[in-house]
């Protein structure tokens, strides 16, 4: 059985802590996303509580749910942040974040990205390969400034997950591997504007299994041991990236962190005894997104038309692919429950899709659940992270709005996009 516990039932109607999902829904319209910001907190503290016998800096991964009134209280809670753009960077300073605290990600950085990064003076850039590293070291010395970098090893290891967000096998186009990973060490000492601070990997998401961090973890240390002649001064830093599972479907079970830590503690202590490793003590990294933000979300949707075709029954709502599209996008599985809970009505078996003009704009096929009428609000559980952080305004339909609730109360947290929004940046020549 599923459990939400950021969005409880009270009196047959479901609440986001204390308020009522119908009442706000009613006052902002849908589709609309709506975020337990005190259950994010919640899990940001479970979560570096988990590795507190380890020296270690959590650095939430920004491109889950950039939404601002969630990074204002996760880099409240003393969060650091791992941006993948110039704009996430901006959403993160913007939202108080402290650039010390603040590693840079992304396979194809551009000289924006680097610039403002180096701008900010914040703490790393994930590296991904060596032609990165010398663009980095060019733009810094244009500043005057010296970069930190890790660089981002493909320890080729399976985390079965589906192929799409899967991240760490030699056939990616993430991080290096063998030769190209030697080369790019040597190049630094040729590089007098950036020092080689550390390595990092991330093997995908959805990671339900802790072996998995403890094989690439290990990996990558057999490699960094490997090139240890090559390197120009001690590691500082090791950053084992994200992907713990989160469980969406009954069939998945939840992963405790603290069972990762356990899980990679032996081999960390074996790379901090290594010669390479700083004087001062090695540091952990590690990127959590999903696991602080996935259960934490909903998006509720009106059910607009209950239509029968043969022998399906399709459910449409006002919420499309556009909102939420991981279920098109990777055939993801998200809870479906109705805001008000309905008895005696019975049960009926549902499509359930939306108004998008495609027909991969299904959230799921043969769902069985409670009867549903039209005017119903449903919530789509689980839509905390990749959510409202990957929509788009496709056929023209408006961003929705967000809502977050905080200390027993909500606000807007983004306003509903309007139509003249829509069209505010275009010009007809």
């Amino acid at each position: 059985m599923l459990h939400f516990p950021a969005f409880p039932r009270i009196g047959g109607v479901l609440h986001c802590g204390a308020s009522s999902v119908e009442d706000i829904a009613r006052e902002v319209g849908t589709p609309l996303y709506i975020y337990n910001i005190d259950s994010i907190v919640g899990r940001l503290r479970q979560y570096t509580g988990a590795f507190e016998t380890l020296p270690h800096t959590t650095c939430y991964a920004v491109k889950a749910n950039s939404t601002g009134a969630v990074l204002h209280a996760l880099a409240r809670a003393g969060a650091g942040f791992d941006v993948n753009s110039r704009g996430e960077l901006f959403r993160a300073l913007r939202a108080g974040a402290d650039p010390l605290r603040i590693t840079m990600t992304g396979v194809a950085k551009t000289d924006a990205d680097i610039d403002d990064a180096l701008a900010a003076g914040i703490l790393y850039f994930n590296a991904e390969s060596a032609e990165e590293c010398a663009r980095i070291d060019a733009l810094a010395a244009r500043q005057n400034l010296h970069a930190s970098v890790l660089l981002r090893i493909n320890p080729d290891v399976d985390a079965h997950t589906h192929p799409y967000i899967a991240t760490g096998l030699a056939e990616h186009k993430f991080g290096l591997s063998g030769n190209d990973a030697l080369e790019a060490v040597k190049q630094f000492r040729g590089l007098p504007h950036v020092s080689l601070d550390g390595f990092g990997m991330h093997l995908g998401s959805q990671i339900f299994d802790p072996a998995v961090f403890v094989e690439g973890l290990d990996r990558m240390l057999d490699f960094i041991d490997s090139i240890a002649a090559e390197l120009s001064a001690p590691l500082r830093v090791l950053n084992i990236g994200g992907g713990i599972g989160v469980p969406y479907a009954e069939d998945e079970t939840a992963v405790a962190p603290a069972d990762v830590a356990r899980a990679i503690a032996a081999s960390f202590e074996r790379a901090r005894r290594s010669s390479w490793a700083h004087h001062d003590g090695l540091r952990l990294v590690s990127e959590p997104g999903r696991y602080i933000v996935a259960n934490e979300g909903i998006l509720v949707a009106r059910v607009e038309y209950i239509k029968r075709s043969g022998e399906r029954n399709f459910l449409l709502l006002d919420a499309g692919m556009n909102d939420l599209i991981r279920p098109a996008l990777y055939e993801a599985y998200h809870h479906v429950v109705l805001v008000i809970e309905r008895h005696g009505g019975g049960e009926a078996t549902y499509d359930i899709a939306g108004p998008v003009c495609e027909s991969g704009d299904t959230f799921a096929l043969a769902r069985r659940m409670a009867a549903v009428k039209a005017g119903d609000l449903v919530a789509i559980h689980s839509a905390g992270a990749y959510g409202a952080a990957m929509s788009s305004i496709y056929n023209s339909r408006p961003f929705a709005a967000e809502v977050a609730v905080q200390d027993g109360s909500w606000f807007v947290a983004r306003r509903r996009q309007t139509l003249d929004q829509i069209i505010e940046n275009e010009t007809t020549g």
